[in-house]
């Protein structure tokens, strides 16, 4: 049997009520939402994330962390605070199939 290669933790958004339609970027407040990001990836938290190709939501991969910790990780996107996204779901996943990572 395989063994667990990683914890991570799956954090899924739906479009909130301020979606504007159409790309990601086209979003209200995408330039404060992208320095969020920035600053969990450089904190190691955000290893995967983005839109589902059919803009209904968003999907992020973090590790580095737990549920809880996740949780309050994403609590201050601003995309969460202007409607953009609502948070869905928080999960703990363990990884035993991962052919992206070294």
């Amino acid at each position: 049997m395989t063994s667990v290669k990683a914890h991570r933790v799956v954090v899924r958004f739906r479009a909130g009520p301020t979606w504007a339609g159409g790309s990601i970027l086209d979003q209200p407040g995408w330039d404060e939402h992208a320095a969020f990001i920035d600053n969990l990836i450089e904190r190691q938290v955000m290893v995967m994330g983005g839109p589902f190709a059919d803009s209904s939501g968003s999907v992020s991969v973090l590790e580095n962390v737990d549920e809880h910790q996740a949780r309050e990780a994403v609590a201050s996107d601003p995309f969460l605070a202007n409607g953009v996204f609502v948070l869905e779901d928080v999960r703990a996943w363990n990884v035993f199939v991962d052919e992206l990572s070294a």
